[in-house]
């Protein structure tokens, strides 16, 4: 299982997709654990468990690149996904940032 981060900057972003993320990863068998922080409460110590950080368009990496030790990716999620808050994109791109295949149709 993997566990996927998504960072956003307004408050109630990030917890629009998580139920969608979570109801597509739990039907497909897809082995992605979604959980959602906003920026202003992000913390070293919430980073340490993540495998993929994703962050909503209106976060910059370099706020959080700064606050990783490690190599842990960061994708940006893609404005068309964030725009129609899409669940199944978003897990597909969150399989295809961790090379994890077969990737969802």
């Amino acid at each position: 299982m993997k566990n996927v981060l998504i960072i956003s900057g307004k408050e109630d972003a990030g917890r629009l997709f998580l139920g969608e993320a979570k109801r597509c990863a739990e039907t497909k068998q897809v082995p992605l654990k979604f959980a959602t922080i906003d920026l202003n409460a992000l913390t070293t110590d919430d980073l340490t468990t993540a495998d993929l950080l994703l962050l909503d368009p209106q976060v910059a990496e370099s706020d959080v690149r700064s606050m990783i030790k490690d190599a842990t990716p960061i994708a940006v999620i893609p404005n068309d996904v964030y725009g129609w808050l899409n669940g199944q994109a978003l897990v597909k791109f969150a399989c295809e940032q961790l090379e994890l295949f077969p990737v969802l149709d």
